[in-house]
């Protein structure tokens, strides 16, 4: 993948592959010191992908005493601007005892890995914030270290990100309702730059733990501001308002289907709704502009002079259209950018889910519904 200058973007590596990586360096090292060997001072382990292949990743710190080892793993998510960028994880094997025929790997979440709080997500309520795909990979990673060391044996793993629960505040776990860290995550192992996977991730989980909780329908707003408004029109449940960014597309259509969601509001301030109204729904500004020539246009159809079409074009900013429509009493104007919203939405979400699109003004108030 490139960016607009044309340099390739460098990949990295999951959250769930740091955690892994972390378990199979402690592993090979435990079970090694068990065996009387001095411990390998690794400074890589090679880890198996969910989707075949591997992939090596660097361990930053490896420890065995007694019947306990430990791994450091610095996270490593390539050019993608991932919150957990450089973040340590700490993945600690404790040998319980050897077994006759089999391996058994118990997995826990230590401090700085959160815990779900609230059903309709992947991990049930009360168990730490590892997702399925990252279990699997913690698991495989354990157990090919106790072939390779030829020993069956429970062991108990402890995945710990010391600065978890801050890079936590920064996420959307408060909200999912996982409380104490972060998540574990990762369905390839492999972090693709500017894929924004997690955040997506996160808009699907918001919707999950929505409808889990009873709901029937849900709040996309594409930004907090404009969150914070219909919060107090629409007197909802939290759990029913999903923060979706520039991606109400994404949102939108992972909406589709979905068995008990009845209703779909859509809330945004104007420069958003514009682009919304002109049918681009990935919405961050390296994507779509504002779209001036689309609003003038608009201010033609409904009687606006030329002056004023010339002042909206010439504009700055989308707030900066919004006063002048609001000043000179066009505010059918804005009406129509939030009808076509809601067409164009109802045309994402599909038949069966009820839209509704409301208009956040620049003063904590609704300046238009539809």
């Amino acid at each position: 993948m490139e960016d607009t200058g044309k340099r390739v973007l460098r990949k990295g590596f999951t959250t769930g592959t740091s955690a892994a990586a972390g378990a199979k360096a402690a592993a090979a090292a435990l079970f090694g010191s068990l065996a009387g060997r001095p411990y390998a001072k690794t400074s890589k382990v090679s880890v198996t992908l969910p989707r075949g292949g591997s992939l090596d990743v660097p361990v930053e710190l490896v420890e065995a005493a007694g019947k306990t080892a430990r791994a450091t793993v610095i996270k490593d998510a390539g050019d993608d601007p991932d919150v957990t960028n450089g973040a340590e994880f700490v993945t600690e094997v404790e040998f319980v005892r050897e077994n006759g025929k089999r391996s058994r790997v118990i997995i826990k979440g230590g401090e700085g890995v959160g815990v779900v709080t609230r059903p309709g997500l992947k991990t049930p309520v009360g168990r730490p914030a590892i997702n399925p795909v990252p279990l699997r990979m913690i698991r495989a990673s354990v157990l090919e270290a106790a072939k390779a060391a030829s020993l069956n044996a429970t062991v108990v793993v402890t995945v710990t990100v010391p600065k978890g629960r801050q890079l936590a505040e920064k996420t959307m776990n408060q909200r999912l309702g996982i409380v104490g860290g972060i998540s574990i995550l990762g369905t390839t192992g492999i972090v693709e730059p500017m894929s924004l996977a997690a955040y997506r991730h996160s808009i699907s989980c918001g919707t999950d733990v929505a409808l889990a909780g009873g709901l029937n329908e849900v709040v996309f707003s594409t930004g907090r501001s404009s969150e914070k408004v219909v919060e107090k029109r629409l007197k909802l449940p939290v759990i029913a308002y999903i923060l979706t960014g520039d991606h109400m597309g994404y949102a939108l259509k992972d909406a589709k289907g979905r068995k008990g969601l009845r209703k779909v509001t859509v809330a945004g301030q104007f420069g958003k709704f514009t682009k919304l109204a002109a049918g681009h729904f990935e919405t961050h500004c390296t994507e779509s502009s504002v779209e001036f020539e689309f609003l003038a246009g608009l201010c033609k159809k409904r009687g606006a002079g030329d002056d004023l079409v010339k002042r909206v074009l010439s504009a700055n900013t989308a707030r900066e259209v919004f006063f002048i429509l609001k000043e000179k009493g066009f505010d059918n104007i804005l009406k129509t950018v939030t009808d076509m919203v809601r067409k164009n939405s109802e045309a994402i979400v599909g038949e069966g889910t009820e839209v509704k699109a409301i208009l956040v003004g620049y003063d904590n108030d609704i300046a238009s519904v539809s």
